[in-house]
């Protein structure tokens, strides 16, 4: 075996689409990717949320594009890729980070509204965004897909039926189109993060008791930072994690390895 057989790369050369970009988790995830190689299109809502998102890329020397898209729209989806692939290239990396958290109440107070939110932007935004990227990719034959859901699409969290069972449903995603796709070359996995300082968490973790509470919870002894998800997603996007698919990742510190602190 030679020096070449035993080569690891982790650069991502090509195109790479973040939804959810503008802030949290979709931010780290872009620099990360864009660190690696990658130009990015950076998706959100409203494409003017983005502005920092692609100074950071551009900084790096890498093209940026801001998009606004409703993702549970796969007409807008589809337009928004269409216009990627005509500015920046052929989709080859994809890593759907936007998601929404409805209030937590217990199973039988879930409002309808409140299900059909989380169903459309975090279950179907995230397919959505998969099958316009797949016209992409499966011509190419390459193409990674990193699907973001969450530790309570596994262990479910207290008053967050609806939430965790959207998370479970994009758990459940990565692996059936990992089987899909993977006679085209293509890779879909799924990471499910713990607690991550974001915008969308910070209003529950900025209470004293729930932080502490975490702390207490997680193995490691911290609450993540939106860096570690990000450098996952481009580390599974990487030719280094060429034989990883339909796989259902925790980066969550210990969370769902078993409970810390048992009086034995």
């Amino acid at each position: 075996m030679n020096q070449a057989d035993l080569a690891v790369s982790f650069q991502t050369d090509g195109v790479a689409v973040v939804t959810g970009a503008a802030q949290g988790i979709g931010q780290a995830a872009a620099v990360a990717l864009a660190q690696q190689g990658a130009d990015v299109a950076c998706v959100d809502r409203d494409a003017d949320r983005c502005a920092e998102t692609v100074a950071l890329v551009e900084g790096l020397g890498r093209k940026a594009l801001a998009i606004g898209c409703d993702v549970s729209s796969r007409a807008e989806v589809d337009a928004a890729a269409e216009r990627i692939v005509a500015e920046l290239g052929p989709i080859t990396y994809l890593a759907t980070c936007a998601g929404v958290l409805t209030e937590n109440v217990t199973a039988e107070d879930v409002k309808d509204e409140d299900l059909d939110t989380l169903w459309s932007v975090n279950v179907k935004g995230s397919f959505n965004w998969a099958i316009a990227a797949s016209r992409s990719m499966i011509p190419a034959g390459r193409g990674s897909i990193v699907l973001i859901s969450s530790q309570a699409g596994l262990v479910s969290l207290p008053s967050q039926a609806g939430y965790s069972m959207s998370k479970g449903a994009v758990a459940t995603m990565a692996r059936s189109l990992a089987i899909d796709w993977a006679k085209h070359g293509l890779t879909v996995n799924a990471l499910c993060p713990t607690f991550i300082w974001t915008p969308m968490a910070a209003p529950m973790l900025e209470i004293p008791e729930v932080h502490a509470a975490a702390i207490r919870r997680i193995p490691l002894g911290r609450v993540g930072q939106p860096r570690d998800i990000g450098g996952v997603v481009a580390f599974l996007c990487s030719p280094a994690a060429s034989l990883i698919t339909g796989v259902v990742l925790p980066v969550d510190g210990g969370w769902t390895a078993g409970e810390p602190e048992l009086p034995l």
